[in-house]
């Protein structure tokens, strides 16, 4: 039998979706083998332009763990409690209001804490952070950046109207996070070299490995830095340049961005209960879909419609494989699985963030319909069309096997 006959046949018999992980078959150039696997569970090696699994020795992992280590101890030497010792970048989500609670009250540190606003902030996360300030006394250590919101709005219009991704091309929403991300960093990487601090910190999960594992270097802060994409860059005005770096910033002056939750103990539940009982955020506010940048959740709506799957399905990914225990394992799998699912269900319905997807749309002069037209036109020209619609299908009834 042909490849493609024997992809149909087992499309009709074999699994919808990965066994080991939550992948499904067909979205983003991934597939199922015959042993229901997908390609990342069968081959760690496995690459797709929307997607690479960082692989990283254990010995690795304990040497930069060691590394992290040894820099808070110099920091709490150096700064104490009273000087800042880096920029922390605050975004109002878990992970950074955890990682602020772990600087002042397991490291009794003091971070200079830089939320950049890039326009579509959800109110969670600005209630989020509101409070954590509050409650820490940590108000005079805090800045918004706010004024850059053209910039980024640019940047959301160029992805959403001019970027149209064939299927086996990178998707919508993880160039806008990957490309958004560089600016928020060098936000935060200007602020700090602003005040002096040799160190940016921020609080990337575990699964977020696709690009950087615990730092990323100058070099690449200054590359990531510049602007682009290069299409993208005609769009840009003298006051849109100010926020990126120039090309002849000298890599000295540029501070180590961090990622410590790459090698420190991480435990999203753990994370949740204690920001929760310590009422740094609260109860039932620590959800990822609610705190999500509203920019990415239209991201995530496009992806969906253009290429039938759930773009953050990788990272759910990533967290359920770094399980080895058989019944967390399961229980992980279970949950992140039923997350896949209800923002597949959320996105498709219109109600999953849709006061947020339609004030991004609004801010780029594009109404819902006229954007999932522009999509449906994409697809009706893609040569797996059939596949995207039956797995649109699929989430849509939420009947994954």
């Amino acid at each position: 039998m042909t490849e493609s006959l024997v992809k149909e046949v087992f499309a009709k018999k074999g699994h919808d979706i990965c066994q080991k992980c939550i992948l499904m078959d067909g979205p983003f150039g991934v597939s199922i083998n015959t042993n229901g696997l997908c390609n990342f569970c069968e081959d760690p090696t496995f690459e797709t332009p929307t997607w690479k699994k960082t692989i990283i020795s254990n010995s690795l992992r304990i040497e930069k763990r060691e590394e992290w280590r040894n820099l808070v101890k110099y920091w709490k030497k150096e700064f104490g409690t009273e000087r800042h010792c880096c920029v922390l970048g605050f975004s109002g989500g878990k992970d950074s209001t955890a990682l602020l609670d772990t600087f002042v009250n397991e490291y009794h540190l003091k971070p200079f804490l830089v939320t950049v606003n890039v326009g579509f902030m959800t109110n969670v996360a600005k209630n989020n952070i509101k409070q954590a300030l509050s409650k820490m006394g940590l108000e005079d250590d805090h800045i918004f950046i706010e004024d850059s919101f053209q910039t980024f709005t640019k940047l959301y219009k160029y992805f959403l109207s001019e970027f149209k991704p064939k299927s086996d091309e990178k998707c919508v929403s993880l160039s806008i996070c990957h490309t958004c991300t560089d600016l928020i960093h060098t936000a935060l990487v200007k602020e700090a070299m602003k005040r002096d601090l040799n160190y940016v910190v921020v609080g990337f999960s575990p699964d977020q490995i696709a690009r950087y594992f615990y730092e990323t270097f100058p070099k690449d802060t200054l590359e990531d830095g510049l602007p682009h994409p290069k299409a993208h860059i005609d769009n840009l005005d003298e006051d849109d340049l100010r926020w990126y770096l120039s090309s002849d910033t000298p890599l000295e002056k540029i501070p180590r961005v961090l990622y410590p939750y790459h090698v420190i103990d991480y435990d999203q539940s753990e994370i949740i209960q204690r920001i929760e009982s310590k009422a740094l955020i609260e109860i039932g506010k620590g959800d990822p879909v609610l705190t999500n940048c509203h920019v990415v959740m239209t991201g995530m709506m496009y992806d969906l419609y253009r290429f039938g799957g759930v773009s953050y399905s990788f990272q759910y990914a990533e967290l359920v494989r770094q399980h080895e225990d058989p019944e967390n394992w399961k229980q992980e799998r279970k949950s992140w699985l039923r997350t896949m699912v209800r923002v597949a269900k959320g996105l498709l319905n219109g109600q999953l963030s849709k006061e947020g997807i339609n004030m991004v749309l609004d801010r780029i002069g594009k109404s819902r319909q006229e954007l999932i037209s522009s999509i449906q036109q994409q697809v009706d020209q893609d040569p797996n069309k059939e596949q995207i619609l039956r797995n649109i299908g699929l989430l849509r009834k939420g009947r994954l096997k």
